[in-house]
């Protein structure tokens, strides 16, 4: 009732993946699904890509070319976001997922595996920030909805999400009720770097992992192959993925080999398809 309705992008076989591993992603303000989708097809992912399925979250008005959120429309809060997203894994039967978010999308998937700790395996959270805004990184925001110009996104829908962001409350009082591993990650370049030293900081020892990955600004678009070479290793240790190999494993024992290349066919197409959801 809070969130209203919700669509999902579902990229994987649900059937033969739901007692298995599924991520649950959300993107960041300026951004859509597609930069999750993306992500997910870039080739160093198919380790991961074949053993696993998606469910990427849609906020509300954020898909290319959507219509202007009608004006009587009240955009959910952040917390009721983090709070009412496991009706998603309630109506299509899936008990536990890795969380995985991007700027706006990690600080709600954070407050996702406060509420719900039974229901995550573990949250892997890229650009994240616990503080309340004030007024801090206004100017990151400002650039992000200006970009989302060129992603054929509705700029006012894009503006009630970064407000939405602008307006979250604070969540580093409540990190020690968090009950789930955690791998931070984050480019050195970012604007988010000392938000999540502050994040690392405030975790109780033992459940938290920061990964600063050097020389980049977006470890999704810019440092692919160690993002998701530290995915491998978190999920690893949640006694997920143990078959998966790391980028460096794979490059290892290819050199050992004759170095045959895979066609195009033997790589799994995605099977993306929309499914509306509504917040109970």
């Amino acid at each position: 009732e809070t969130v209203g309705s919700v669509s999902v992008y579902l990229q994987g076989d649900l059937e033969k993946h739901r007692e298995g591993v599924v991520f649950l992603t959300i993107h960041d303000v300026g951004s859509s699904y597609l930069s999750m989708v993306d992500f997910v097809n870039h080739e160093d992912m198919e380790e991961i890509r074949r053993r696993c399925m998606f469910i990427h979250v849609v906020i509300p008005g954020q898909e290319p070319g959507a219509p202007p959120l009608p004006d009587d429309y009240t955009f959910p809060s952040m917390q009721d976001l983090g709070l009412n997203l496991v009706t998603i894994l309630d109506l299509l039967r899936i008990n536990q997922v890795v969380l995985f978010g991007d700027g706006a999308g990690s600080n709600i998937l954070m407050r996702f595996a406060i509420c719900h700790p039974t229901r995550t395996h573990g949250l892997v959270a890229v650009n994240c920030t616990g503080e309340a805004s004030l007024k801090k990184r206004v100017n990151l925001l400002k650039d992000k909805v200006k970009k989302s110009e060129t992603k054929s996104l509705n700029k006012k829908n894009v503006e009630e999400y970064a407000d939405s962001y602008r307006q979250r409350t604070d969540i580093i009082p409540t990190l020690d009720k968090l009950k789930v591993d955690i791998l931070l990650l984050v480019g050195e370049k970012s604007g988010f770097s000392q938000d999540t030293e502050t994040i690392h900081k405030q975790l109780k020892p033992g459940i938290c992992s920061m990964i600063k990955i050097e020389g980049v600004e977006n470890v999704l678009t810019d440092a692919v192959g160690k993002a998701v070479d530290s995915i491998i290793l978190f999920c690893q240790g949640q006694s997920l993925l143990p078959t998966a190999q790391r980028k460096m494993s794979r490059q290892n024992s290819q050199n050992s080999e004759s170095g045959r290349k895979k066609s195009m066919s033997e790589y799994d197409t995605p099977n993306i398809r929309r499914l509306s959801l509504t917040g109970h």
